[in-house]
């Protein structure tokens, strides 16, 4: 397993970090294909929306590591908008990731910490973070990076802010 760095990495290359993630990071290669297959299918905005809500409605999600999140309304509209669409590197690719957000989750890792990105008003924010998990699609298995937003103020908790489908099989 890679370990979270004490020392931040660049705001900026949370995507490109995507690249360096290995079969090994997940568990054995067992773990890695059992937790890459997706358990729904979404081939279009409406229904990756509405599965989406039923996991919502669903309550707070926790992956392995035990970082527990909601995903509010406002988020909901922003993983399934068009741009969050064009962040992912296929469209289809990112239905089936938001088909599949609570499994992607809970097998997610954090392996790296990153600095706030300047550029962002991060007024109230403690944290952005970027948690990984492995996603098969189109014959072979692909990175999902999910963003969770960490606030200054507990009583808010932690919410899932985003989720892009990244173009590199993890190997």
């Amino acid at each position: 397993m890679i370990e979270n760095k004490a020392i931040k990495e660049p705001w900026d290359c949370s995507s490109k970090k995507a690249y360096c993630l290995k079969i090994e990071d997940f568990g054995t290669p067992d773990e890695f294909y059992k937790m890459a297959k997706p358990i729904r299918m979404a081939n279009c905005r409406n229904e990756a929306a509405e599965i989406l809500k039923e996991i919502s409605i669903q309550g707070t999600l926790s992956n392995k590591n035990g970082l527990t999140v909601t995903i509010s309304r406002s988020s909901r509209t922003k993983i399934v908008s068009s741009k969050a669409l064009n962040n992912s590197y296929s469209q289809k690719a990112h239905y089936l990731a938001v088909a599949n957000l609570d499994k992607l989750f809970m097998n997610s890792i954090e392996p790296w910490g990153f600095e706030l990105n300047p550029n962002k008003n991060n007024n109230e924010l403690k944290n952005r973070r970027y948690l990984y998990a492995p996603l098969e699609y189109d014959n072979k298995i692909i990175p999902v990076k999910i963003t969770v937003k960490e606030y200054l103020d507990t009583s808010l908790g932690k919410r899932l802010y985003s989720v892009e489908a990244i173009n590199v099989e993890i190997k």
